[in-house]
């Protein structure tokens, strides 16, 4: 694991930043942000994954 790349720790910041964006608009019934939110977090929960585990691009 490459536990000291940057970007995959930004990542999950923004993927972690976004599922309290999730909440807040399911709480508000607003279902355009709640679905910006989940693509969010799934598009940046997954780099930040895999750049964790991989450091970077697979070779």
């Amino acid at each position: 694991m490459h536990l000291y790349e940057p970007f995959g720790w930004i990542s999950l910041i923004v993927a972690l930043v976004a599922i309290w964006g999730m909440a807040r608009s399911f709480k508000k019934r607003q279902f355009f942000p709640l679905a910006f939110a989940a693509v969010t977090v799934l598009v940046f929960g997954f780099f930040g994954v895999a750049t964790l585990i991989y450091g970077g691009i697979p070779s």
